[in-house]
């Protein structure tokens, strides 16, 4: 990780569709941006690691969906997750929800219970079955404080580099983000969204990141299909699905 990346903590970079970020070079251009100043409803600022490119592929996925909902919305540079816990990151910066995957945040919040699902058998398959990672899920909800929430786990499984993942936890990507932040109608359509995910897709977004294409291009085709979303566009709800309503 380039010096420049580690002196920076986690800066708000633009409105939804101002900026592109790259696996490459995006990461340099948060240097330019400053928080984003919006009139009436609050932005979300969506904490991503900048060297992580499936990161950068779910948190431009959330970004998207939550602008095409009238949401003042943006992606923030946050270097420090591997110095601390998605739950640090929550409290203590200006950020209002990380992507993670669920046996790592087990592994880090609660790493007693994340070891009773570790097992030593050689011959256990590689891939968890759906059950295994529904325990997992339900173990690290139990773990939250009051002011964090979650949706229902994605399918898509990520996370490959961690130590939860060495160890064999499944890791299924989900969205962690502070309590009063998002209204129902928008954690109904996270929840969704993060649901129609699979592990191909992201890999193949991903790696597309990976060799310099802007996360915006490499994820407009999937939220076109699945979420019937234009970036180009993003305004494309009904006038009554993009209301603003009160957080919960």
């Amino acid at each position: 990780m380039r010096d420049a990346l580690r002196r920076t903590t986690a800066i708000l970079v633009a409105a939804s569709g101002a900026l592109s970020l790259t696996g490459c070079t995006g990461s340099e251009a948060f240097a330019n941006f400053g928080v984003l100043q919006n009139d009436g409803q609050q932005t979300l600022s969506i904490g991503v690691n900048p060297e992580d490119s499936e990161q950068l592929v779910v948190g431009e996925i959330y970004n998207q969906v939550l602008a095409a909902y009238g949401r003042p919305v943006g992606i923030a540079a946050n270097t420090n997750f591997a110095q601390r816990s998605a739950m640090d990151t929550l409290r203590e910066d200006d950020i209002d929800l990380v992507v993670s995957c669920t046996g790592t945040l087990l592994y880090d919040f609660d790493r007693a219970t994340a070891e009773t699902y570790i097992t030593d058998d050689q011959e256990a398959p590689q891939t968890p079955n759906a059950e295994r990672a529904d325990e997992v899920y339900a173990s690290l909800v139990a773990t939250f404080p009051h002011d964090i929430r979650t949706v229902d786990p994605s399918p898509a499984q990520g996370c490959a580099d961690s130590e939860a993942a060495a160890a064999g936890l499944p890791q299924n990507f989900v969205p962690l983000f502070k309590e009063g932040k998002l209204s129902r109608r928008e954690i109904k359509r996270l929840n969704f969204i993060t649901r129609v995910m699979a592990t191909k897709d992201i890999e193949e977004m991903a790696e597309r990141v990976d060799n310099g294409e802007l996360v915006r291009d490499v994820t407009r085709e999937w939220l076109m299909e699945y979420a019937s979303i234009n970036p180009d566009n993003p305004q494309t709800q009904s006038t009554d699905d993009a209301k603003v309503e009160p957080p919960v």
